[in-house]
């Protein structure tokens, strides 16, 4: 295991912002292999993972972070068997034959720098989708996070559209509740919204207000997270959630559509899934596309300070 101090208290994942060009290969030269990093910085430790087995109890398949842990909340905010920003589905609107499917091949982790680690897979069996995420931690407490990723093939995505699934498991919150700026059903204005799926996949994923697209779903779709929708719509591109005294906070910018999910018990009876969805419509394959995302974590000062803290990471 590699170890680095850096300085962090707080997590933000980075917006998404697509672009393309046709480089076919995505996977790093010139770095050595590694299986797990992890970053000491200021209030924070962050361990790094790539979808092996780590240590006394991290299982197999899941992969981005395994452990965020806070000096001010000693308890590790994803829960310990699984991960955060972990990369779960790909989904092109039929019913998937191998659900996780990014969790069930190998992915490799590389440290580029001192304060940047990426996390690579090869083009997958079923959907042929190669991708590399890079993380990079940034003073005083942000990760901002670059996806990557090539549509190798057509075949798996038959309806002109690609979507690629994240979750985070979130370790026995008192409150499981996602919060975000939107508008409910039939309301005008927009306000602050708490939202809490009462099972899991039921009123489960958010759109964005200007979101209109109608992306083709079978009737035996199996990522039932995926498309139940709630009667909320977000205004900004961005949702926290709060962690005993702590704030996680999830960025994003897009040109694509980026939709909030939510499950009450994705991690188990007590612990929630906070996750996300990047949809590419009018997919090509060859092409490669891109986005950024920040995440934050610190302790919570309001809704209002996470807002400033959107703002000023959207604008800059």
């Amino acid at each position: 295991m590699m170890f680095s101090k850096i300085k962090y208290s707080v997590f933000i994942l980075t917006l998404f912002s697509c672009s393309g060009n046709n480089e076919s290969s995505l996977k790093p030269v010139g770095l050595s292999q590694i299986e797990t990093v992890t970053i000491e910085s200021g209030d924070l430790t962050i361990t790094f993972i790539d979808n092996n087995k780590w240590g006394e109890v991290h299982r197999a398949g899941y992969n981005g972070i395994a452990e965020l842990i806070h000096s001010e909340q000693d308890s590790n905010l994803f829960v310990p068997f699984y991960a955060g920003f972990n990369l779960e589905h790909i989904l092109g609107g039929d019913s998937l034959s191998q659900l996780f499917e990014p969790r069930k091949h190998p992915m490799m982790l590389f440290r580029k720098s001192k304060t940047e680690v990426l996390l690579y897979q090869e083009a997958t069996p079923l959907s042929s989708v190669e991708s590399l995420t890079e993380f990079k931690v940034v003073e005083p407490h942000y990760i901002d996070i670059t996806f990557r990723c090539v549509f190798h093939d057509s075949e798996f995505f038959k309806h002109d559209y690609a979507g690629l699934f994240w979750a985070s498991y979130i370790n026995k919150p008192a409150d499981k509740k996602i919060y975000f700026k939107g508008i409910k059903e039939d309301a005008r204005d927009a306000s602050w919204i708490g939202a809490y799926s009462v099972k899991h996949g039921q009123e489960s994923t958010h759109m964005g207000i200007e979101d209109e697209h109608n992306f083709f779903f079978a009737d035996n779709f199996n990522a039932t997270l995926v498309n139940n929708f709630s009667r909320y719509r977000y205004t900004d591109t961005f949702y926290y959630g709060k962690f005993h005294n702590m704030a996680v906070a999830y960025l994003f910018d897009s040109d694509e559509v980026i939709r909030f999910s939510q499950s009450p018990t994705g991690g188990g009876e007590t612990n929630p899934a906070w996750d996300f969805q990047y949809l590419i419509p009018s997919l090509k394959t060859g092409k490669e596309y891109s986005f950024n995302s920040r995440m934050i974590y610190k302790p919570f000062q309001g809704a209002k300070d996470l807002a400033i803290e959107y703002e000023n990471w959207i604008n800059q």
